[in-house]
């Protein structure tokens, strides 16, 4: 039989899932991993810990699953929006990254609103928002 793994790269934990050709739910695992939040409106995680976290899940699932890894045929994976992971010359991440749900931007976002006027949301058909990446910036 034929086998797929999904993997989601969620804001708390990430999740992997293995199916059959049918769609049939062989086996699931989670793994958590800590939400930053130093200040208010901060939320940051480490990138590594979605690594780590990641190889983990996928370890456990297909050993809890039984199924002979040859068989696993496809990989779906989905993560988080807008989150910011800013990496050197190495790239290897250099802070935590800054996530979509942080709110630290505030002043930014009108900054940038009051300097472009409407012509970011001309050019992009997005406002700047807390959430998205440029303000992060």
């Amino acid at each position: 039989m034929k086998y797929a793994i999904g993997v989601d790269l969620g804001t708390s934990s990430v999740k992997v899932l293995l199916v059959d050709q049918n769609g049939q739910v062989v086996s699931s695992v989670s793994k958590s991993y800590p939400l930053i939040q130093p200040h208010p409106g901060y939320s940051e995680q480490d990138p590594e810990q979605w690594v780590e976290k990641t190889i983990q899940a996928l370890k456990e699932l297909t050993e809890k699953s039984g199924v002979p890894r040859d068989e696993i045929e496809g990989l779906s994976f989905s993560g988080q929006m807008h989150g910011l992971v800013l990496l050197d010359e190495n790239l290897q991440a250099i802070r935590n990254a800054i996530l979509w749900n942080d709110t630290r931007t505030t002043e930014q976002c009108k900054k940038i609103d009051q300097v472009l006027g409407g012509k970011l949301l001309e050019i992009t058909k997005n406002p700047a928002l807390e959430g998205f990446t440029l303000p992060k910036m």
